[in-house]
C-alpha cells in the first residue's frame, strides 16, 4: 500500500468553490513535501479542459492553478476513462505540460492502493 495520499477531484470547475479549493489544498499539500496524486472523476474531468471562459460568468480560471501542479512536484494525474466517455470528451483533450496523465478504468481499484484519499 502506497504512502501516498490520492484526491479525488469530482467536482465541476465552476458553480462552487469546492474545486478550486481542493486544486489549493493539493497544491499546499505538494509545497509541504507531501507527495499527492490527483484523480479526476465524474465533473470533476471537465477541470481539465482548456476551452473554458469563466470570465463569462465572473470566476477565475483553474487553469493556472492546474499547470502549477507539476512546479509543485505533482506529476502524476489519473483520469477516470468512463467519465471521460459519458462527457464526451476525448483524452486527447487533456493536457497538463509537465505532468503525467494516466487514464484509469477502474478508479476503485486504483483508490484501495492509497492510505489516504480526500474528496473534492
Amino acid at each position: 500500500m502506497s504512502n501516498q495520499t490520492l484526491a479525488l477531484c469530482r467536482a465541476a470547475p465552476y458553480g462552487s468553490a469546492l474545486a478550486r479549493e481542493g486544486i489549493e489544498a493539493v497544491l499546499a499539500s505538494a509545497a509541504m513535501e507531501q507527495e499527492i496524486d490527483l484523480l479526476f472523476l465524474g465533473d470533476g474531468v471537465f477541470q481539465l479542459l482548456d476551452s473554458q471562459a469563466p470570465e463569462a460568468i465572473e470566476q477565475k480560471s483553474l487553469r493556472r492553478n492546474l499547470m502549477a501542479l507539476p512546479m509543485f512536484g505533482v506529476e502524476q494525474l489519473y483520469v477516470c476513462q468512463h467519465s471521460l466517455e459519458e462527457r464526451g470528451i476525448g483524452p486527447d483533450l487533456i493536457q497538463i505540460p509537465g505532468a503525467e496523465v494516466t487514464l484509469v478504468d477502474n478508479p476503485g481499484e486504483l483508490i484501495a492502493t492509497f492510505q489516504c484519499v480526500l474528496s473534492f
